[in-house]
């Protein structure tokens, strides 16, 4: 893990890096914001250590150019300055955390240690969710009128929850969940993906098993339980006729996945059929709807997030 360590008073340097031994940690050293940001050009850090008060470009301005470029990269402003008012410019900035001058060795060890670990178990997450995405791409190659379905389906809906006031963590798991509402596609074979052939009903069968898969698959994941719902349930009706657990209640949420993943379906060129209009295709969600198979407020709200977006399709 590399941190970068900012201040223009070299016996602080020479200080806060003998702190940090213990940690095993790569430290580089910069005597103010610019050289800072030279240094950021020429590799990624895992944390930056940066003083208030320097010339050149100060900590405030170094923590607003670092967050322009990474916001999630940890920033920890060192002051001696107490007031509120400090703290609030630097949370403004975008900054992480503080430590008050002079300071406490010991603390600063557990907060740069706490830090490093939340960024490496964020790198670990970021690096699962494109080996995820890869076999969400591995699943969509099977079959070539299927590619890119998950990132339409993902943007329908994020439209749709959007219009039902969802939080920004709800939106992240059902961009997530909608991404990979098909990855247990990757269990069936290909010549029946491809849905050139009438199917046969053990075809079928094997079809109407790619929700349970999917849930096998995403199992060992700690966001499983938050990213199961649709997964699983993409395939449910409120009458209890989807599959695979025959459900009757299902979260308003997933509902506008499922509405999304149709409507993509609908107006996506197949080779049995020719795409409808996005009218047309919200025109059946509404039969749907009536029939008491999707909630008309799912389908409401995807009706309006298009609109509102934008992007109804036109073929």
């Amino acid at each position: 893990m590399r941190v970068l360590l900012v201040d223009d008073d070299p016996f602080q340097r020479l200080l806060l890096m003998r702190a940090l031994e213990p940690l095993g940690v790569e430290v580089s050293e910069a005597r103010n914001g610019r050289e800072a940001l030279d240094l950021f050009k020429e590799k990624p850090y895992h944390l930056v250590l940066t003083d208030l008060h320097m010339p050149l470009m100060d900590g405030l301005e170094l923590t607003r150019a670092i967050k322009a470029q990474d916001p999630l990269l940890p920033v920890t402003l060192l002051t001696a300055d107490g007031e509120k008012e400090v703290k609030l410019k630097g949370l403004q900035a975008g900054a992480d955390d503080f430590l008050n001058r002079p300071v406490d060795l010991a603390e600063l060890r557990l907060r740069v240690k706490g830090h490093l670990e939340r960024r490496r178990l964020q790198e670990e997450l970021e690096e699962l969710e494109k080996t995820l995405l890869v076999l969400v791409g591995a699943v969509e190659a099977k079959d070539a009128y299927t590619a890119g379905h998950g990132e339409r389906v993902a943007r329908y809906a994020l439209f749709g929850a959007e219009e039902l006031g969802a939080s920004p963590e709800e939106l992240e798991d059902l961009r997530m969940g909608a991404l990979l509402h098909d990855i247990g596609k990757i269990g069936i074979p290909d010549h029946i993906l491809r849905g050139d052939h009438v199917l046969t009903e053990v075809e079928r069968s094997y079809i109407r098993r790619h929700p349970v898969l999917g849930d096998e698959i995403l199992k060992p994941l700690k966001a499983h339980p938050r990213l199961r719902p649709y997964v699983r349930w993409h395939h449910e009706r409120l009458d209890g006729s989807g599959y695979p657990d025959g459900l009757t209640d299902i979260p308003l949420l997933v509902q506008v996945v499922t509405a999304a993943d149709t409507y993509d379906a609908l107006t996506s060129v197949r080779t049995y059929r020719s795409p409808l209009k996005g009218e047309e295709a919200l025109e059946v969600l509404e039969k749907e709807a009536r029939e008491g198979k999707l909630s008309r407020e799912a389908v409401r709200a995807l009706r309006s997030g298009l609109l509102r977006n934008r992007a109804l399709r036109a073929s």
